[in-house]
């Protein structure tokens, strides 16, 4: 009789809708769990108490019950649980941390609500698509003062009692560019000088937060003027998020201020350096050339920041003979690759 009570309360569970559990958030899955218990156990003493005989319905009433709220727990608790989660992305890419022991963490819930197991190492680039980084697991993301795991790319995130805390960072750059590990908030001028306090952004009409982009990044603890989008990992390395196309003239200079340039010229020299075209001497050579040019560049601002058009050209000037002895060196370095053809 008694198994007959439990096979009863175990089908009273599994008429439980499945479709209420299939929900994205931890806070959603933790009331489903204690939904599926209640209304495991109702319909399993209801079952149990049909299925015993007219002396043992008490009887089946409770085994039917506890059977059913035993199964209506585990059944709405899904595979993995939020006890597993570092913690989920909403339908927005706002990601919001869960509270879970270290040791447990293995995984985290995507935009969509499926389960990916390890750390989020990346981001959700402005279409929806998810971006893998290039960075190890270990700079993938920090833990905050209140212990709680948030990805590196994050620019702001939700607590677990839902408090949004916005762009904070893993860290940031000090004025020697030493990086400084360590939860942050606050953004850099254009002079690469972090200020603390409130974040540069907005949030749009839909209440999503959008981060302003930054007026320059730091590599190799070298500041890099120029509107830039991206993120430092924990470590400090730069992860860059613009998919626009990267322009590799300056042919078109009137469309490119000062800054646009500079940045541009020095990521063509790392580029040509790390591809061989152009030698590590000639290359630390341009980028002392860059340097030089760049702090002209600021000494011949006015007070309110501005260029004047004869010191605009000076600078132009110089950028276009630095572009053209790049250019010169790197087919002197192909030639000395490959031979003279």
């Amino acid at each position: 009789m008694r198994i007959q009570i439990l096979a009863a309360g175990v089908c009273a569970a599994a008429l439980i809708p499945t479709a209420a559990f299939a929900q994205q958030t931890c806070e959603q899955r933790q009331n489903n769990r204690v939904a599926g218990t209640v209304v495991g156990a109702g319909i399993g003493a209801i079952a149990g108490s049909a299925v015993a005989g007219r002396g043992d319905r008490n009887e089946g009433a409770v085994i039917g019950g506890l059977a059913g709220a035993l199964i209506g727990n585990q059944m709405a608790k899904g595979q993995p649980d939020c006890t597993r989660a570092y913690g989920y992305y909403d339908n927005n890419g706002a990601w919001h941390a869960n509270a879970v022991a270290r040791n447990s963490a293995s995984g985290y819930f995507d935009r969509n609500g499926a389960w990916v197991e390890g750390a989020p190492r990346g981001y959700y680039a402005r279409d929806g698509r998810w971006v893998e980084a290039s960075t190890d697991i270990s700079a993938a993301g920090y833990y905050d003062g209140r212990g709680l795991w948030v990805p590196a790319s994050a620019s702001g995130y939700y607590t677990n009692d839902g408090r949004w805390i916005a762009a904070a960072a893993p860290g940031r750059y000090d004025r020697s560019g030493r990086w400084i590990p360590g939860p942050a908030t606050g953004r850099y001028n254009s002079d690469g000088h972090w200020i603390s306090g409130e974040a540069a952004g907005r949030r749009d009409a839909n209440g999503v937060w959008i981060a302003d982009p930054q007026p320059g990044y730091y590599e190799n603890g070298r500041w890099i003027r120029g509107e830039a989008l991206g993120y430092y990992d924990a470590r400090g390395r730069w992860i860059p998020t613009d998919d626009r196309q990267q322009r590799v003239d300056y042919q078109n200079r009137g469309a490119q201020s000062i800054d646009e340039r500079q940045a541009e010229l020095g990521q063509n020299i790392r580029r040509s350096m790390d591809s061989g075209r152009l030698s590590r001497a000639d290359g630390a050579d341009a980028m002392r050339t860059l340097a030089s040019i760049e702090r002209e560049e600021r000494s011949l601002r006015n007070r309110q920041g501005n260029l004047g058009p004869r010191a605009r050209a000076t600078i132009n000037g110089r950028l276009d003979r630095l572009s053209a002895s790049i250019g010169e060196n790197s087919r002197d370095g192909r030639r000395d690759q490959y031979g003279a053809r």
